[in-house]
């Protein structure tokens, strides 16, 4: 599978891998010590987890591969139906979520060989664009095969991250460090790149890794457009992209998916208890000189918030402070972003 479809289709999509080993292969090890990283005890725990797999750039990195396997490698768990040693994972486990990992894994790999190797970057790319790229390739891996069966298979933890974001933006931040985040900013990750992918072509995802820009200003740079501006867009689309009865412009839509309609709106009816709303996006909703929000606004994301205003209304003036009396800092102001749709 990785040799047939998976290697190919990342590299054409996102670019060429590394060879500083001279073997002409990428060596993928399945190795216990994978499923050690996390114990049997956090991984069966309500809300645990384990880690499927990881490419670690010390491998690649010039001032650290020597110390290192030196060479293009990432690693995978194995299968341990008895959970021997961590949470238990049948034959058949491995063999549904192993490709998955693979794809993802190598973007990274293929990232960090562009970045550094090929153009001499001294920073690799940002974790949350970087992760971002990773659930794209996991989902384009599934629509590679062009049924239903895998493209679920691949896509469905692209659908579930996106849906725990979705569920509370506000405690979200898009703009995380590599390796430091929750299901839930993964998810955010994966649905910016996908917006700007859908609004900017298929040929972007080769752009942000074929260069030594990294975040924001690489996206900007691909783009061709400021950040903050693709960000205010990104999140209004994920409101507004298939609204009923309101036609969106289509710089705030995603024309891949249909998350409303049809993605959130299946899931729930096949698992209300873990999708238990149709849609997971609901703004508070008040009038608009009601508006009473306190909290802290997450970098790259926030607060949705339906301002009910009856037709030829009065005016109101809505204030922002940093406590309730003091003025917000300069050095961050938060962006107000106002969409009519009705």
């Amino acid at each position: 599978m990785f040799d047939t479809r998976l290697y190919p289709l990342d590299t054409t999509t996102f670019g060429h891998v590394s060879d500083i080993d001279a073997n002409t292969v990428v060596i993928v090890l399945m190795t216990n010590q994978v499923n050690k990283l996390v114990t049997a005890a956090d991984c069966n725990k309500p809300g645990g987890g384990y880690i499927a797999g990881f490419f670690f750039p010390g491998d690649l990195d010039p001032g650290f591969a020597a110390s290192f396997n030196n060479g293009e490698i990432f690693y995978s768990i194995v299968a341990d139906p008895s959970g021997t040693l961590s949470c238990a994972h049948t034959n058949s486990d491995v063999n549904r979520f192993t490709p998955i990992t693979f794809t993802h894994e190598f973007q990274h790999m293929i990232n960090f060989a562009e970045h550094v190797l090929v153009r001499g970057a001294t920073n690799t790319e940002e974790g949350w664009l970087d992760e971002g790229l990773s659930k794209y390739a996991e989902e384009i891996a599934g629509r590679s095969f062009g049924d239903q069966a895998h493209f679920s298979q691949y896509a469905s933890g692209d659908a579930y991250d996106s849906y725990q974001y979705l569920l509370a933006t506000g405690d979200t931040p898009l703009l995380i460090p590599a390796d430091q985040g929750t299901l839930a900013m993964v998810g955010a990750s994966w649905l910016f790149t996908r917006y700007i992918v859908d609004q900017f072509g298929n040929a972007l995802p080769g752009k942000l890794v074929q260069t030594s820009l990294i975040g924001a200003a690489n996206v900007a740079a691909q783009t061709g457009q400021p950040f903050d501006q693709t960000v205010s867009r990104w999140a209004l689309a994920n409101w507004v992209s298939d609204l009923p009865g309101f036609s969106a412009p289509s710089e705030l839509q995603y024309t891949s998916w249909h998350f409303r309609t049809r993605t959130f709106a299946s899931l729930h009816s096949q698992d209300s208890t873990t999708f238990p709303l149709a849609f997971p996006l609901v703004p508070t909703r008040s009038a608009g000189n009601a508006v009473n929000i306190s909290g802290t606004l997450q970098s790259g994301s926030g607060e949705y918030v339906r301002a009910v205003q009856r037709a030829g209304g009065a005016a109101f003036t809505l204030h922002f402070s940093a406590n309730g009396t003091a003025a917000v800092s300069p050095a961050a102001i938060p962006r107000l972003i106002v969409l009519r749709i009705r």
